[in-house]
């Protein structure tokens, strides 16, 4: 027998007033808890970023410069 949920089935969107459309969209959603190595990989993408970007900057004024 298929296991009993307590919670409320979601409402899909298509069938929402559009002022309970609004309503739904303005309520935050909880953050997500995420393994520490997920946490760690995302701070180096942000430092990668970070590093890369003035890095493809400076090239593309030095090429539009020296032709």
């Amino acid at each position: 027998m298929a296991a009993e949920h307590n919670q409320p089935h979601p409402v899909p969107v298509e069938i929402l007033e559009p002022a309970q459309l609004a309503a739904a969209r303005q309520t935050p959603l909880p953050r997500r808890a995420l393994p520490r190595g997920v946490v760690a990989l995302l701070f180096l993408l942000r430092i990668y970023v970070l590093v890369a970007v003035p890095l493809v900057v400076y090239a593309f004024i030095r090429a539009l410069r020296h032709g």
